[in-house]
This record gives structure tokens, sequence and C-alpha cells, in this order.
């Protein structure tokens, strides 16, 4: 080719570059997108009315009734205060029928993800509820198709025929609660729960849990937060999918922010968080339980109560009052056990492959109106020790509910064992009752999860001598 003919496009060539470099550069970004409000041609039902009809429903065919929409050209609204952003939610928006205030939250079961992008935190959106069904799945009101007799989620193919975007989002403000006043009025809110921690078993020096990075940790990993105003406690749920779940449980104080919903059974309450943000655990001091402190009594010379757990089984104790009980649902508990003629009570977690136990053993009922100068003494033993995970408590007002009791913290001296191997028997006492009234229960408390905390502890030789 002759350059006759190149030098002319050599140059256009040239300016076309300088053009393009001297294009702002926002030219080129893609334009927001518009969303315009979406056109209702239909009457709007408020969420708490939609909880309403479902209630109506179980009251008449029972828990597991459902309530279908059919040619009602009925819509909801509702404010997402969910988000799968950070992995711990699946193909599910959680709405509140208000951005303040909130009096009914409801879940949507979507077969699409992620959803955060079409459906970001505080949006707006109308639900047709024409073809969808309302009813308790895993304990929670949740709206999808009916599948048989269960909620199943909205196919992705109809989704935007079903949920339509407002163009407004708005700022969502938590609804201040406790843990006490949980109620299934409060599902599928987005909550704050103030002056609360984690359980300090999960929480130790160089030992902590993460959210849901334990070996053992299944779906989601499941850990104890305590009140610190009442002692009350709830879990902390955290899907193993998240993107946080390896990031170690704080061991401060501070609030919770995010939704309350229940376990996988639907039998307990849960917390669940959008984020890690979610977390503010900004109070250096804990407010770990203090102990009792009673003065001005020296042990008396009768026994009150006395257990040694010679030739019994684990039944044995039940009959006689003992209450063994694990309040995570799992199958782990005390037991008796023997070793060099010695019998004794034992709890241990190793390869319970419970991510998270909650076990207590309360003794039975010890009337102690009549009486004077009680004393308290036990013998404990550790071995392989991998944290301090015993305490116990004693309670004079315990009836059949263990949360519901006021339960205060013994200065019982709790052993630290070997790693690899068996310490001795050691006294945890002598502990003064003296000031406790009434009829009283001890309780034996134990807090882990395998393999992180699962120290084994062996109880014997209780005694209480009283005047």
């Amino acid at each position: 080719m002759s350059t006759h003919y190149l030098k002319p496009i050599v140059f256009i060539f040239i300016l076309t570059l300088i053009a393009i470099r001297c294009t702002p550069e926002e030219d080129f970004k893609t334009p927001p997108l518009l969303i315009e409000e979406p056109i209702i041609n239909g009457t709007v039902m408020d969420l708490e009315a939609l909880l309403g009809i479902l209630a109506q429903e179980i009251e008449k065919e029972g828990e597991n009734a459902k309530a279908s929409f059919t040619d009602t050209n009925n819509y909801s609204i509702g404010y997402v205060v969910s988000s799968d952003k950070g992995g711990n939610f699946f193909k599910e928006l959680i709405l509140q029928n208000a951005a303040v205030n909130p009096t009914a939250g409801i879940r949507v079961l979507i077969d699409n993800a992620p959803l955060f992008t079409s459906y970001e935190f505080g949006r707006k959106v109308f639900i047709k509820l024409d073809g969808l069904s309302i009813g308790i799945e895993n304990g929670v009101p949740t709206l999808g198709v009916l599948d048989g007799n269960t909620i199943a989620a909205i196919p992705s193919f109809s989704v935007n025929e079903v949920i339509n975007r407002s163009s407004e989002v708005f700022a969502i403000t938590p609804l201040e609660t406790t843990i006490d006043n949980f109620t299934d009025r409060l599902l599928n809110l987005y909550v704050k729960v103030n002056n609360i921690q984690f359980n300090k078993n999960i929480v130790q020096e160089n030992n902590a849990f993460t959210f849901a990075a334990e070996p053992n940790d299944k779906f989601d990993g499941e850990r104890i937060i305590e009140s610190c105003e009442t002692g009350r406690t709830t879990i902390l749920s955290t899907s193993t999918f998240s993107d946080f779940r390896g990031l170690t449980l704080p061991n401060q104080q501070g609030s919770f922010t995010g939704i309350l919903t229940k376990n996988f059974l639907g039998n307990a309450y849960n917390l669940a968080l959008n984020d890690p943000d979610g977390l503010v655990f900004d109070i250096e001091n804990r407010c770990d339980p203090e102990v009792v402190t009673c003065t001005s009594a020296t042990e008396g010379k009768n026994v009150l109560f006395e257990e040694e757990f010679t030739g019994l089984k684990i039944k044995d104790l039940e009959e006689k009052g003992w209450i063994n009980i694990n309040l995570t649902k799992g199958d782990l508990d005390y037991d008796i056990a023997t070793f060099s003629e010695n019998e004794y009570v034992q709890i241990t977690g190793f390869r319970s492959k419970e991510p998270l136990y909650e076990i207590w053993l309360l003794s039975p009922e010890i009337d102690m109106s009549t009486t004077t100068d009680e004393v308290l003494n036990f013998d404990l033993q550790a071995g392989f020790d991998n944290g301090n995970i015993l305490q116990v408590f004693v309670s004079n007002d315990f009836t059949d509910d263990i949360n519901t009791a006021t339960w205060t913290l013994l200065d019982a001296q709790i052993p630290r064992g070997p790693i690899n191997a068996f310490g001795d028997f050691s006294p945890a006492g002598p502990i003064n009752l003296s000031c406790i009234e009434g009829s009283m229960r001890i309780g034996f408390k134990y807090v882990g999860g395998d393999p992180r905390a699962t120290t084994r502890y062996h109880i014997d030789n209780i005694k209480i001598k009283s005047n």
C-alpha cells in the first residue's frame, strides 16, 4: 500500500485515541438504574393482618395449617431487613411492616441468589399474594408457594411478577428489646439487644470460639449469649457458609443488631446477623456473675445433705431427686463412672460431636429453713483440660425451668488439670451457704463445645453440714 494513503489513516487513528483519552471517565460509567414506582392495582394487606389470617387457620386446623391466596387481588408491603451479602442468609428475604416500630415480620422464600443486589437492606417492596401461601416453617411465619403441605420457594422465573420493588429505600431503626422479652410477635423483626456478652467459657483467652468454623459446626455455629441484666441466655446462630464464620467471638460486652428468628427445629429463639458489624462489643468490662458472699459462719456439726454416688446409676440419682438437663438439646449429659473402686459423677464433651452444649446437674431440693451455719464441701478432679468450663451455682426459687430461676454463682475452687491426663481430686470448698434462705438446689453448669472446650470433670463427696 502507498504511504500516501497510510498517512491520513494514521492521523485519524491518533485523533481518535486523543478524543477517547480526553473524554471524561464519567461518560463511560454505567448509568444508575432508575426504578419507577410500581402501579399497584389491588388492595394492600398489612403483614400483621397476614399473620392474623394464619393464626386463625392454626386455631382451626392446628399448628401445620396453611393460609393460601387465590383471586384476592391483595398485596402486602414490606421493608427488607435481611441481607445475603455476608452469606448468613440464603434464598430468603426477611421483611417487616414498617421501617420504624414494626409490629409484624415475615420470611419470604425465593429460589434465587444473591438477593441483596435487587432487594437491598431497607428497600420497600410490594408482594402480590395471589398464588402464595403462608405457614409456620422452622418455627417462623414463612411466605412462599405451597408444595404438598410445605411452604416452598417462589420460583426464580416468577419473582419479578410476585415482588415489585418500590423506588424508595428507607433507613431501618432497630426495635430495642431484651432476651427476657423475646416472643413470637418479634419474630422476623430487625431488633437491637443491649447489655449482652458471650458466655465466658467460649471466649476464653487463647481459646475463643469462632462464629461458625469449629470442626463440629455442621450447618450453623450456635453460640451462647447472655444478658448482663438478668443472666437470661439465647443463641447467636451463624451459617457455616457465611463470609465471617472464621472470625473469633469478642470477649467484651455490648449490643446485637439483627434478626430475631428460631433454630432449624423451631423450638428455641435465635439471633442472626446480616454481617459482623451488627455486633458492637465495645465495653471492656465483662458482667460475669458475682459469687455468693455469706459471712459469719463456722462449719456445723450435723450432716444436712450428703451424696457419695456409691453403688448408684444415673437413673438412681434421678429417682433421688437429681435433675440432669441438656439445654442445647443434644445427647450429652452427666453420668456416673467408676475408677479404682471410686464412684463419682463425670461430664466431658470429648468426642460428643456437639459443637455447643450447656448441661446442668441439679441436686435434690435441700431444706435449710430450720438450720444455721450451712457449709458446702465437695471434691473435684479435672483432666484433659482445654479450658475451665465448669461453674457451680445455687438457687432457692427453681421450680421446673432453669432459665426462669435465679442462679447465684458459688465461689467453688475449680481445679485445672493436665492436657493429656487426669489431675488429682481436690476440695472445691468450704463454701459458706449460711445466707441462703429456704429450700435450695445446687447446680453444676457445664458449657463448652467439641472439640475446643471439652475438659473432663469428676464430682464426688458432696456434703453440707449445719447446726
